[in-house]
């Protein structure tokens, strides 16, 4: 017989699953996400605490990258799969962090950190356009890993 899992960690993932998916569904036009997303992540460059970071729009910004939008670092051999998959972990874990859910923002915000570490890494010889990119990206990850969360 079939019983459905009760522990508070499968309804914290039922909700993580939720909030990803709700943060994923793009409204308007592809190239109007891109460009929203560009100028989110260019406004949180300087940290999630800064004036002109507003970390809910990032949140939203990070569910909406598209494979798309990651699949020039694939390109070049990079995991954009994991990268896709890390960043949008990464917004959950903000997400939850805004919410005031500290330990499934941290659960979200471990899982982005462990496949980031593991799989994502910039090819020395990438070509610029793609190291600037992946700045943009890899110093979003920096503030996820630095996130202070108390569970």
């Amino acid at each position: 017989m079939f019983r459905p899992c009760t522990t508070g960690f499968a309804r914290r993932a039922a909700a993580g699953l939720c909030v990803m998916a709700s943060l994923a569904t793009a409204t308007g036009s592809n190239a109007q996400v891109v460009e929203d997303i560009d100028a989110v992540l260019a406004s949180c460059k300087e940290g999630f605490a800064s004036v002109s970071c507003d970390t809910d729009e990032l949140a939203r910004a990070l569910g909406q990258i598209t494979g798309g939008q990651v699949r020039p670092f694939g390109s070049i051999g990079m995991e954009s799969y994991a990268m896709l998959t890390s960043l949008r972990y990464s917004a959950a874990a903000i997400a939850f962090a805004n919410d005031e859910e500290p330990c499934a923002a941290e659960e979200e915000r471990y899982a982005a950190v462990e496949i980031w570490s593991l799989w994502v890494e910039l090819p020395e010889d990438a070509p610029k356009v793609i190291k600037d990119k992946f700045a943009v990206y890899d110093s979003v990850m920096d503030q996820i890993i630095d996130m202070e969360l108390e569970c």
